[in-house]
């Protein structure tokens, strides 16, 4: 990587962890994407959408993902229907290598320029063979990455091989050299080598066994690591890697090389803790070994040196995950963002790296919807606490972006999104926008099913105009139940210019106090309402001219009195949720009509909804079946509805959860949006893939075995109806079981005793493996030889680690076993008869 540009590598997630796993990033399907982005001053890494109409190239990665350059922003975007992989990134000459590892299958790696401008060639010179080998080791996936030691001109491998080994040919010199090699669920190597090549071929090869473990240890001997990333930079903006994983361990070769740095960047947390139980505190550590990396490559602190402060996550209309990403930014190719689940409607404790500048980001549940956090450097010590998350989820514009004119044509881009109250900016990939500009009765520019990043062109007439502008943005994805539909309703005047102008709208901002963590209000409390006003107009002033609100969705609106900014609501007992209007003008004329519906909860109870005629029907999960999760990761099921309308169906969309609709203690969501297939022109038949179900991450709880609800909604396509339905089915969600069974002696005279042994396991979501099912009765059967019915003996209860052990008396020859009839929690199970000859 050429010049001073610095990158990032921005990685968005569903329910699962965000991490770099096994040699790059976790890529989960179904969310939004990875990227490597420069950050800007105000350290907000724009999302893909945010692009615009930049310059781009892009070239398939496996599987209908695909890797995308645009204007030196490098993003991953996920089809939806691959596997859950991980990716190695490098860098040399100006060239891009992402390399997939940790796959159940190969795939080759994708190379790209960074540059539009050809890499810079060394003159032509002899050269000689060198092989590459990883020695010691069980090699399933490999980078090889080489540097000339003096000009640090980097050298592009052929990695694509099976095998440990590679061949690349060099001209003489001095050269540095790392070898990264990891597969799933296995720890990660980052192995070095310096060399020489002379006039003759020569073999390098890099032992596995030198390799020491790296990472940053913590005084708290409560803490484990959650996530990591390590990799090797060296100078010009180059690096290797990226090695690191969750728990799994990454291993370095020790090494001196001046100019060259092994960066950590770990993030631990409690031991245990998972998606559904995360951990109380979070510790993000970064380290550097520069020039020289110790024998013994780890780095220890002291939690009284970190910088310490609390998080606040506040919930978006109901209790679900959330993950906290961060990056160091060290003023090179810094890493992948690395996560950790955080409490929702809770708080995380933090303790970070002192004078290290963090990059941020929060996503919810799936990962659709994102707040980007400004960018952080904390001093060693406590520092204050911060608050995301809080209502009204709202459009937060963001400095340099939104509508513009230039000439005659006018550019639509309000992208603003769904930030919080506190300002951050917020994406919604679930999010749609539709878009109306008129001006004397004439439109000059409608959609109604545009993405809410994606712009609108229109020409307009010469002169000065008076026009109107109406958004309406919908949002919808399973755990956002605030602000489910933001509408803008602006005029403003604008005539022809000379050059890109922003197009003078004006904005409202609105606080709230009074709401808890999970942004409900309380009966009797009153909420206190601030709204503010601003304008793009040059030399203008703004003022909020009213607030209404309205509990019934927008049927009926009341006004509240305000003095200057503040006003105040007692939200009625009975209210679900509060909707809010705010007005406001500046003085040159332009003025905003902002509806937020939804924008609070309110302490009445959350039913279901039905508008319209619309209905949901045949609903089934699994096929029928009950849900059994074993201990692994990646599983799968799928769940369906048919919805019907006399319009017609637009989307349709469900998710699982376990405990109560406002706070479940556990949640399932589909690894991406539900697809609704037209049937006819009244009915769709919807369905949702929820895949990449890893228990110890997603679960974590033993106790969330047993019955789950599905909450499933639709909506019509003319935008009229629209049905809620909290509890649409239910269906059991258990821990994989697991029975054997063995008889002996074998052979056994006749009369003579039998002993029947066995063990009932189920699969533990806590600690993995299957650990016994204390105390449960199974059925001991019996099957003679020659027949194919078994028939039950007797019943024998399982001990205190779920062992079996009964006896019988040999009489024919046959086959024995146990059945056990399941419970709400542990699917049936029945192990393969065991035969006993009768002699």
């Amino acid at each position: 990587m050429s010049g001073s540009s610095k990158w990032k590598v921005r990685r968005s997630i569903g329910a699962g962890l965000c991490t770099a796993v096994a040699g790059g990033i976790l890529l989960v399907p179904g969310s939004a994407t990875a990227s490597a982005t420069k950050p800007e001053p105000t350290g907000r890494v724009p999302s893909v959408q945010e692009a615009g109409a930049e310059t781009s190239r892009s070239a398939a990665l496996g599987d209908g993902e695909r890797l995308s350059l645009v204007d030196g922003d490098v993003r991953i975007t996920d089809s939806g229907t691959a596997d859950a992989r991980t990716y190695a990134f490098g860098s040399a000459n100006g060239a891009l290598e992402v390399r997939p590892t940790a796959l159940p299958r190969p795939v080759p790696p994708t190379k790209m320029p960074l540059t539009t401008a050809k890499a810079a060639t060394p003159a032509a010179a002899a050269t000689y063979s060198v092989k590459l080998n990883i020695t010691n080791a069980d090699v399933m996936s490999k980078s090889f990455y080489v540097w000339n030691s003096k000009t640090w001109t980097g050298y592009a491998v052929d990695s694509d091989a099976a095998g440990p080994t590679a061949t690349i040919k060099l001209p003489p010199g001095d050269y540095f050299s790392v070898a990264l090699h990891s597969d799933w669920q296995r720890p990660s190597y980052l192995l070095t080598r310096s060399f020489k090549v002379g006039t003759a071929a020569t073999s390098v090869s890099f032992d596995e066994r030198a390799a020491k473990e790296t990472g940053i240890r913590v005084d708290d001997t409560t803490a484990t690591r959650e996530s990591s990333a390590v990799w090797i930079s060296v100078p010009g903006n180059q690096l290797a890697g990226f090695a690191g994983s969750g728990a799994d361990k990454v291993y370095v070769t020790p090494f001196s090389q001046t100019g060259t740095a092994l960066r950590i960047h770990d993030v631990l947390s409690r031991k245990g803790s998972t998606a559904s139980t995360p951990s109380p505190f979070r510790y993000d550590l970064t380290h550097a070994f520069r020039n020289t990396v110790p024998a013994a490559p780890y780095a220890s602190v002291k939690q009284a040196s970190l910088a310490k402060t609390v998080t606040r996550v506040n919930a978006p209309g109901t209790r679900t995950t959330a993950v906290l990403q961060t990056v160091p930014d060290v003023g090179e190719w810094t890493g992948v963002y690395l996560g950790s689940a955080v409490p929702v409607a809770g708080s995380v404790t933090e303790y970070v790296t002192p004078g290290v500048s963090y990059s941020r980001f929060l996503s919810y549940g799936t990962g659709d919807y994102s707040l980007q956090l400004p960018a952080r450097t904390l001093a060693a010590g406590a520092a204050p606490a911060e608050t995301v998350g809080a209502a009204p989820l709202q459009p937060v514009r963001i400095e340099g972006t939104g509508s513009e004119r230039r000439g005659n044509t006018v550019r639509l881009n309000e992208s603003g999104g769904l930030g919080d109250a506190a300002g951050h900016y917020g994406s919604d990939s679930r999010s749609a926008a539709s878009y109306r500009l008129t001006g004397d009765g004439v439109t000059y520019a409608e959609t109604t099913a545009a993405t809410i990043n994606q712009p609108l062109a229109a020409q307009l007439p010469s002169g000065s105009k008076t026009y109107a502008l109406d958004q309406t943005i919908s949002h919808r994805a399973p755990y956002r139940k605030l602000s489910t539909k933001v509408r803008n309703e602006w005029t403003f005047t604008s005539g022809t210019t000379s050059s890109a102008t922003a197009l003078p709208l004006v904005d409202t901002q609105v606080k709230l106090t009074g709401l808890n963590a999970s942004n409900r209000a309380a009966t009797a409390t009153p909420v206190t309402v601030t709204a503010t006003a601003s304008t793009l107009a040059p030399s203008a002033a703004a003022s909020v001219t009213g607030i209404e609100y309205s509990v019934d969705d927008g049927s009926a609106w009341t006004s509240l009195p305000f003095s200057g900014t503040t006003a105040s609501l007692t939200v009625p007992a009975t209210a679900a949720h509060v909707s809010l209007r705010v007005t406001a003008a500046d003085d040159r004329g332009g003025s905003l009509r902002r509806t937020i519906e939804r924008a609070f909860a309110g302490p009445g109870t959350q039913g279901d909804e039905t508008v319209g005629a619309i209905r949901i029907s045949k609903v089934v999960v699994n096929g029928g079946k009950a849900v059994e999760l074993s201990d692994q990761p990646l599983q799968e099921f799928k769940a369906t509805f048919t919805a019907t309308d006399p319009a017609g169906i637009a989307s349709g969309d469900m998710y699982l959860y376990h405990g109560s609709y406002d706070a479940p203690d556990g949640v399932l969501y589909g690894s991406w949006p539900a697809t609704c297939t037209k049937v006819s022109a009244t009915t769709s038949s919807c369905e949702t893939h929820f895949a990449y179900i890893s228990p110890r991450w997603t679960l974590g709880l033993n106790a969330l075995a047993g019955t789950w609800k599905l909450a499933a909604w639709a909506e019509s396509a003319n935008g009229r109806s629209l049905t809620d339905l909290h509890a649409a089915a239910s269906v059991k969600v258990q821990r994989d079981s697991a029975l054997t069974a063995n008889a002996a002696p074998e052979p056994v005279a006749k009369g003579k005793t039998i002993t029947i042994t066995g063990k009932l396991s189920r699969a533990n979501w806590e600690s993995g493996g299957y650990h016994g099912y204390s105390t449960q009765p199974v059925r001991l059967q019996f099957r003679k030889n020659g027949t194919t019915t078994y028939t039950t003996v007797k019943t024998v209860n399982t001990d205190s680690v779920g062992n079996l052990r009964t006896t019988v008396k040999a009489s024919v020859d046959g086959y024995w076993r146990y059945s056990f009839a399941g419970t709400t929690t542990t699917p049936p199970a029945t192990a393969a008869g065991d035969f006993i000859d009768v002699r």
